[in-house]
């Protein structure tokens, strides 16, 4: 008797701890392409259960998946899920249900969209103040999943690539058309369903391939890209004396900057940048220092004061084995980083003037500015304490407190020295 009375208590307090609550998800039109304009609406929520007092408001919390069957989120992103981000609230129709408007392709900032995921939840998500997952097809859901390469390949001139690709369309077995382009010329096609291989010979350009695929029948394609990088002939050159890892500005000239990356192991490095468009050719193309392994470059022609950003493309022929063939990455010796997930969340109190992180790209960039005033130092006799003596105590201003400035560093510097640092 006694353990059926603790199953019975069990029960009552997993009910009474639960928010899910699932909802009727309705989209119109109900069948829609990406660049179509559309309107979720849901019913069957009641927001006071979730709120506890607060505003019954309803948030939407997105997701999709591109036609490669990668995950991706809206443009802006759905914040944090203690905190969704004020654009995605749903508005109250007055009749029970919530509805919000978007068009995927710009929501998403991708046209190449399979599916869409959405949920609905209060501001403040936590305890399962949310609906279920909902997912709908854009479009015939079409995805091409590239299985062979796994990523950008690496080649080398003349080297032979071989493909392979599964196509999926909701609801179809039928053969299917596949063609694969390079730099958007057609270089080979075949028809299967769902899966296709072909071989690549002698490839000697770089650029981009893209996997095409057409369910018989069908009157949309899908399709999935990669890059594919010929290893250039990486120059052997000794780097000027001086010079230290990361920006090396010229004193004499605010229209040069020069570049050090240690990447060891790793077969050529390319430097790309707002100077660029991101697009890096062989004149970005880092040389290697014989005597130290080091990658350089001398970037010319900068102006004196203008911000300018860039990351380095940092490739292995033969990484090892789980380890990309390409890493983007912000230089190591960054002294200002712009990030894409961070920097919407900074507010312009905690730092005016923030640059803008450049459209279109991925992951963390440096931020290069020549030219810049020298800090005037107002202590000039400071001695610092030896290694040994020191107790160091690291902390990022991000998440430090939840103003994520420096004057709440400054303000907590008693704190600071009752921990001995």
């Amino acid at each position: 008797m006694k353990k059926i009375l603790h199953i019975i208590i069990l029960l009552i307090s997993c009910t009474a701890f639960s928010q899910t609550q699932n909802g009727t998800y309705t989209i119109s039109p109900s069948n829609f392409s990406a660049n179509d304009e559309i309107t979720i609406t849901l019913s069957g929520v009641d927001p006071t259960i979730w709120n506890a007092g607060q505003p019954d408001n309803i948030y939407i919390w997105a997701w999709y998946i591109n036609q490669c069957e990668d995950l991706g989120g809206p443009l802006i992103s759905n914040g944090d899920w203690t905190n969704s981000a004020d654009y995605l609230q749903m508005i109250n129709n007055l009749d029970g249900t919530y509805s919000y408007t978007l068009t995927p392709s710009i929501f998403y900032a991708d046209s190449n969209i399979s599916e869409m995921g959405f949920l609905a939840k209060a501001k403040d998500g936590t305890g399962d103040n949310k609906t279920p997952d909902n997912l709908f097809y854009v479009g015939e859901g079409i995805t091409i999943n590239i299985s062979n390469p796994s990523g950008d390949a690496v080649l080398n001139s003349g080297d032979n690539l071989t493909i392979s690709a599964t196509m999926k369309k909701l609801g179809s077995t039928t053969v299917g058309a596949f063609e694969v382009f390079l730099n958007e010329v057609s270089v080979a096609s075949g028809s299967a369903f769902p899966n296709y291989n072909t071989t690549l010979t002698n490839l000697t350009t770089s650029g981009t391939i893209r996997v095409q695929g057409t369910p018989s029948g069908s009157t949309e394609s899908g399709s999935c890209s990669f890059e594919v990088i010929i290893a250039p002939t990486v120059t052997s050159e000794s780097m000027p004396s001086g010079m230290v890892d990361g920006i090396n500005f010229n004193p004499l000239d605010a229209t040069i900057a020069t570049l050090v990356l240690d990447a060891p192991l790793k077969d050529f490095v390319y430097i790309a940048g707002s100077f660029n468009n991101y697009n890096p050719d062989n004149f970005y193309l880092m040389k290697k220092d014989p005597s130290t392994g080091k990658y350089w470059l001398g970037l010319t022609g900068l102006t004196s004061g203008q911000v300018e950003t860039y990351q380095y493309w940092v490739y292995a022929i033969n990484p090892v084995v789980g380890s990309p063939k390409l890493v983007k990455t912000a230089d190591p010796y960054s002294t200002l980083v712009l990030s894409p997930f961070d920097d919407p969340w900074i507010p312009s109190s905690t730092y005016p003037n923030l640059p803008a992180y450049p459209a279109g790209q991925e992951r963390e960039v440096t931020v290069l500015q020549t030219g810049q005033t020298a800090y005037n130092w107002q202590i000039t006799n400071f001695n610092k304490p030896k290694k040994e003596d020191l107790i160091i105590y690291e902390v990022l201003i991000r998440d430090f407190d939840a103003n994520r400035n420096f004057q709440d560093l400054i303000d907590r510097i008693d704190y600071f020295k009752n921990l001995n640092i």
